[in-house]
C-alpha cells in the first residue's frame, strides 16, 4: 500500500542537523567546549574528532604522530617524569619542538572555538527544522540510522579501537582509528609487550618496549572507547530528532480527522522512538485504518536528571562520563610512564591508571552533580499513538501493537451522553 509522500529530505537546508552517507553518520550535536579542548590537549586532533570535524582531526593526528615522533617529545616527557631532566633535554630535537608548539596550541584553541560555533549552528538547525534522510543506499554500503546501545560500542572499542566506530556506523573513522592503532602498536612493540606482561615476564616487556611510540597508545585507547560511546549517543539522538519531525509533518498533513462512525473504538498506545513505531503505523493502514485516524505525537521531555550512563532508552548527551574519561586517559598515560621502571611494567600500570583515573574523575563528576543524579537511564514513553477504528479491527490492532513492541496500550471506554 503506497504511502503519501511528505516534504522531501532532498531540500538543501541552510543549517543541517546531520548527514548520512557511505562514509558514516555525522550530526550538528551540541558539544561541551572544554571537553573538546581537553581532548585536544591530551592528543591534538582528538578534540576535533569529538566535535565531528573528522577531516581536520585526521590531519592533526597525522601531524602529531610525525612531528612528535621526530621531536622525541613523548620520550622527553617520560624521562622528565622520572627526574632525568638532562637526559630528556638531550633526547629532544629542538628544531622539531619549535614546529610542534604553535600547532599544539592551535589545536586546543580551534577545537574549543569550533565547539562553540557548532552549538550555535545546532540551535539554528532546530529553528529551521530541516529533514534528515534516515538511510543511504549505495553500491558500496547500506547505512541506516538506527537505535543502538552505547555501552556495546564501548566494549568493542575496548577490545580493539575502531570496532566501536564500525558498530556506530562511522566507516571512515573506524578504518582510520583501526589503522593508526595497528601502526602505532607495531612501532611500539605493543603486542609482545602485552604478551610478556600477562605472562608475568615484566623485565622482558620493559626491555623491548619503545617508549616514544608506546606513549601514544594510552590516550588513543581511552579516546577510541569514549568516541565510540559518544558517537552512538549522538546517532540515537539524531534518530529521535528525525522521527519526531516525521511524526509532526505527518500529523500536519493528516490534520483533518474523519468523522467517528458508530461502533468505533479508540486505542491509545505508547512507544519509544524506534523503527517499530513507523512499522506499526504501516501495519494499521494495511488493515484498513484510514491514515487520518492514526495520530502519532512525540512527547516533550521534562526529565532533568543527569545520568552516569546513557542507554538506548534514554539518550540526552548529558551523562557524566566526559570528565571521567579525560581523567582516565591522563592517569593511563602517567601509569604507563612510571610503568617503564616499576615492577609490573607499562601495560598493567597503564590499565590501573585508566581504571583509577576513571573512578577519580567519576567521583568528582558525582560530587558536582549529586543533586540531580541517576545512575542508569531507564525506559520511558516517548510517543503517544491514538488509533480510531471499527470495533471489528480491535483484536488485530492489539496484536500488531504487541508484535511491534508497544510499551503499553489502553482501549478508551465509551462515554454515553448525559441527559439533563
Amino acid at each position: 500500500m503506497p504511502h503519501q509522500k511528505f516534504q522531501s529530505d532532498a531540500i538543501k537546508p541552510r543549517y543541517s542537523k546531520g548527514r548520512i552517507s557511505v562514509f558514516g553518520i555525522n550530526s550538528i550535536y551540541p558539544r561541551i567546549p572544554w571537553v573538546a579542548a581537553g581532548w585536544s590537549a591530551i592528543f591534538p586532533g582528538f578534540g576535533h574528532m569529538f566535535i565531528g570535524k573528522f577531516l581536520h582531526g585526521l590531519v592533526l593526528i597525522i601531524w602529531e604522530l610525525v612531528v612528535n615522533g621526530m621531536a622525541n617529545i613523548n620520550l622527553g616527557i617520560a624521562l622528565s617524569f622520572h627526574g632525568r631532566f638532562e637526559e630528556a633535554t638531550a633526547q629532544l630535537n629542538q628544531e622539531w619542538v619549535l614546529l610542534y608548539v604553535a600547532v599544539y596550541v592551535y589545536s586546543i584553541w580551534d577545537s574549543y572555538r569550533c565547539s562553540v560555533e557548532i552549538n550555535k549552528s545546532h540551535v539554528l538547525s532546530e529553528i529551521e527544522d530541516a529533514p534528515v534522510a534516515p538511510s543511504d543506499v549505495s553500491f558500496f554500503d547500506v547505512i541506516i540510522l538506527e537505535k543502538k546501545k552505547p555501552w556495546v560500542g564501548m566494549v568493542w572499542s575496548s577490545l580493539s579501537p575502531g570496532l566501536g566506530q564500525f558498530y556506530g556506523g562511522s566507516t571512515i573513522v573506524g578504518t582510520f582509528i583501526l589503522a593508526w592503532w595497528i601502526y602505532v602498536s607495531y612501532k611500539a612493540e605493543a603486542v609482545r609487550v602485552v604478551l610478556y606482561s600477562f605472562l608475568g615476564d615484566f623485565s622482558s616487556a620493559v626491555a623491548i618496549v619503545d617508549w616514544q611510540w608506546f606513549l601514544f597508545l594510552p590516550s588513543m585507547y581511552a579516546f577510541a572507547i569514549y568516541q565510540a560511546y559518544t558517537s552512538v549517543n549522538e546517532n540515537n539522538t539524531l534518530f529521535d530528532i528525525e522521527q519526531m519531525r516525521h511524526l509532526r509533518v505527518r500529523d500536519e498533513n493528516l490534520a483533518h480527522q474523519n468523522k467517528v462512525e458508530n461502533n468505533a473504538v479508540q486505542i491509545i498506545a505508547t512507544f519509544e522512538h524506534s523503527p517499530f513505531l513507523e512499522m506499526v503505523i504501516h501495519d494499521m493502514e494495511k488493515l484498513g485504518v484510514p491514515p487520518e485516524n492514526i495520530v502519532a505525537l512525540p512527547l516533550e521531555n521534562l526529565e532533568s536528571q543527569t545520568h552516569v550512563l546513557d542507554s538506548i532508552h534514554r539518550v540526552d548527551g548529558r551523562s557524566i562520563l566526559d570528565g571521567a574519561m579525560i581523567s582516565g586517559s591522563i592517569f593511563m598515560v602517567l601509569g604507563t610512564i612510571y610503568g617503564f621502571v616499576w615492577h609490573w611494567g607499562p601495560i598493567i600500570w597503564g590499565l590501573i591508571g585508566l581504571v583509577g583515573g576513571f573512578i577519580l574523575g567519576l567521583i568528582i563528576e558525582l560530587l558536582f552533580n549529586k543533586s540531580k543524579l541517576k545512575i542508569f537511564s531507564s525506559r520511558k514513553t516517548e510517543v503517544i499513538l491514538q488509533i480510531t477504528c471499527h470495533e471489528t479491527l480491535q483484536s488485530q490492532l492489539i496484536k500488531a501493537l504487541k508484535t511491534r513492541r508497544a510499551s503499553g496500550y489502553v482501549i478508551m471506554p465509551q462515554r454515553l451522553p448525559t441527559h439533563t
